[in-house]
């Protein structure tokens, strides 16, 4: 597998978001070598530019950072509260948001967003 500099970075910028990708870059890159192309530093990046690069030769999408603010997002609706110490009753939310990416996620990179 090969990783490519294609625009992306790694985590996601605060203050807005990550560059637009190399779309051609991609392209060029996967006529050139005979492996699969992972796109690391995935989180922050358009809809569109995930289309494009999928479309352009990327086989594998890396998202960890966009999980892990979906999971901190969750977790501070789940202590919203400021009572509830019980984790089985805060980690749903959490479970929820992370699921919500993941899903959505998925759905794009298969094509069906």
């Amino acid at each position: 597998m090969v990783a490519p500099a294609v625009g992306n970075v790694h985590g996601m910028l605060r203050g807005g978001g990550n560059p637009k990708l190399d779309i051609q870059l991609i392209r060029d890159i996967a006529t050139s070598v005979d492996v699969p192309l992972v796109l690391h530093g995935g989180s922050g990046i358009s809809d569109e530019d995930f289309k494009a690069a999928i479309e352009a030769g990327i086989s594998i999408v890396h998202i960890n950072t966009e999980i892990r603010v979906a999971w901190r997002e969750g977790m501070t609706r789940g202590l919203a509260s400021g009572e509830e110490i019980a984790p089985y009753k805060i980690f749903p939310s959490a479970e929820e948001a992370v699921y919500e990416v993941v899903s959505r996620r998925l759905k794009l990179f298969s094509g069906l967003l």
